[in-house]
């Protein structure tokens, strides 16, 4: 309920209509951008400067009642979860769960152990069983990246990924969990990578090259060495990085000679690659990577597969930053099927790139920015260009709030 104190309401600014006479923002006098204390609220531009500086305002209550008989009641701005909001957090759980086995496998590895697949298999069936029932909250994991924790958290977003993938090429279950798993395991010769190349900040050497390269033959052998494991999983991890021209390595092996699996992983790993920081490079933009991907089809990638890739991912999959039309930037929180160009943004940061109020666009109703102007992308941006912390976003619980949504 307002609060009313000798005729003077305190409402939230998502609460403001035209017409209405504000006669304090709730915040320090010196910060007001407004130039009087009291003014009347004569166009959306003004509720929208409001709601960027403060939460709170007193209206002139005697004003407010005659705005009530003058025009017809109007609600508030409505409020509403992101669609994948109640069950992130089991993805979440998942997802860190998996995180932490992949880790551990791979220090097992480091110091010399062998390779227990029954746990990688039980994970992989979570990570497939989630992507199922909430592929938007798992899409959007992959885009919270540490750099220091790199080679893990890759071998988990590939691995999702892949799902992704192949459940967009109607996979059964079995082939699902199959190339998950694959996805998995594929970067596990980097174990047998001396940590001084492997973590490296600046550019390889010659022969700090190769060894790096030999990763794909130690994964093969490792896994050879290991027990129940399946020949797919084997042939991915020694042939990722081959070309379909069979330019790559490690044998320069051409199409003719690479699986389904394969192929799928050389796509998936190669974007997640290039979105990533790592020691030595900051990670591109999304666009960027499907760029790279599209330019290397035929020679290095299988065309459809790419294809069914950014139909899978889209243009701007969630976890994305976009900067909108109007300088304003947001984060990519879901989908519209009916136009997979126009997704719904939450946007925290104002046209000036300072913290504003979290709120709701959809790109796909008619909704016009302070300006007037249609709401439309202008570019994705990386979050740290913006100092925007998206895992700390994460473990704030800001994915699984209500927002206010613009109308």
């Amino acid at each position: 309920m307002p609060k009313r104190e000798n005729g003077i309401i305190r409402i939230h600014v998502y609460e403001l209509r035209i017409g209405m006479c504000v006669c304090r923002l709730e915040m320090l006098e010196n910060e007001s951008p407004f130039l009087f204390d009291r003014f009347d609220i004569k166009t959306q531009a003004d509720i929208q400067a409001i709601q960027a500086v403060c939460d709170y305002v007193f209206i002139d209550g005697k004003r407010q009642n005659e705005l009530d008989v003058a025009m017809p009641t109007e609600k508030a701005a409505p409020k509403k979860q992101l669609s994948f909001a109640r069950s992130f957090e089991q993805s979440a759980h998942t997802y860190q769960q998996t995180g932490h086995l992949i880790k551990t496998v791979m220090d097992d590895i480091r110091f010399g152990n062998q390779l227990s697949i029954k746990p990688i298999k039980e994970a992989t069936s979570q990570c497939v069983d989630q992507v199922l029932k909430n592929s938007d909250a798992m899409l959007l994991l992959t885009q919270l990246k540490h750099q220091d924790k790199y080679t893990a958290q890759h071998s988990l977003n590939v691995c999702i990924l892949a799902i992704l993938l192949g459940r967009e090429l109607k996979f059964p279950i079995e082939e699902l969990n199959s190339i998950g798993l694959c996805a998995l395991l594929h970067d596990i010769g980097k174990m047998k990578v001396p940590l001084e190349i492997l973590n490296k900040p600046g550019k390889l050497e010659g022969g700090e090259l190769e060894i790096m390269r030999k990763h794909a033959e130690f994964g093969r052998d490792i896994l050879m060495a290991a027990q129940n494991i399946a020949q797919d999983a084997v042939d991915v991890a020694y042939g990722h990085h081959e070309h379909l021209a069979g330019t790559g390595y490690p044998r320069g092996a051409d199409t003719t000679e690479l699986s389904t699996f394969t192929k799928i992983v050389a796509v998936v790993d190669t974007y997640d690659a290039i979105t990533s920081d790592r020691v030595y490079q900051k990670g591109r933009p999304h666009l960027m990577a499907l760029d790279i991907l599209v330019k290397g089809m035929n020679t290095e990638f299988e065309p459809d597969l790419v294809i069914q890739f950014i139909n899978c991912i889209g243009f701007y999959p969630q976890g994305n930053l976009v900067e909108l039309s109007s300088g304003e930037i947001g984060i990519v929180a879901e989908q519209n099927k009916s136009d997979r160009l126009k997704p719904k943004v939450l946007l925290i940061l104002d046209e000036n790139k300072k913290n504003t109020n979290e709120r709701i666009l959809d790109l796909a109703s008619d909704v016009s920015d302070i300006n007037g102007a249609p709401y439309e992308i202008k570019k994705v941006v990386r979050s740290q260009d913006y100092d925007i912390d998206l895992i700390k976003f994460y473990h704030d619980g800001k994915f699984t709030q209500s927002y206010p949504v613009i109308v």
